[in-house]
């Protein structure tokens, strides 16, 4: 199916609110963002206002961790409200929440690996591996010890938001 942008602000809020209820679970704020962003079907400043509205209104709030969520009020909208792409909405978002959760599960093995390399250098791999499937594979060279430590730190805590944002930064976004 090819891409539709979505830019009529009721449509990104379905598609916020659709996302946040595949996903199944309280987010982060960046989270959220990174998952609505990953495909490019709508904007960053559209997810913005879409985003600030849905709080506003009581659609999402959050947890006492900081975390949003969908509220009854935001669940009972996501199902009922009508859209000309409320079909495209839901493939869209589902679509976008299971690459996130994805990442979540015990099936994605993570690898890390340094080397020293002349000069005091060092170059660190990193690696997504599902199902016998390489996802991702990146190799820096790094000036330090340190550098790649604190990468393979940051890679190993959150490698979903790591892989998507690769991808929207590749990608144009």
């Amino acid at each position: 199916m090819a891409l539709i942008p979505l830019t009529d602000q009721g449509d990104v809020k379905l598609y916020i609110l659709c996302i946040m209820q595949k996903v199944g679970y309280p987010l982060d704020y960046s989270s959220v963002n990174d998952i609505a962003l990953y495909d490019g079907v709508i904007s960053n400043m559209d997810f913005i206002e879409a985003f600030d509205s849905l709080e506003s209104d009581g659609l999402v709030a959050r947890d006492e961790n900081g975390q949003y969520y969908v509220t009854e009020d935001g669940k009972f909208i996501e199902q009922t409200l009508k859209s000309d792409l409320v079909g495209y909405i839901h493939d869209r978002g589902l679509r976008a929440a299971v690459q996130f959760v994805s990442f979540t599960d015990d099936k994605v093995k993570k690898v890390v690996k340094t080397t020293e390399l002349d000069g005091g250098r060092v170059l660190l791999e990193l690696s997504l591996i599902k199902e016998n499937e390489e996802l991702m594979k990146i190799a820096l060279t790094l000036d330090t010890q340190y550098q790649a430590k604190k990468m393979a730190m940051a890679f190993s805590e959150d490698p979903g938001r790591i892989y998507m944002r690769l991808i929207m930064m590749l990608g144009g976004q």
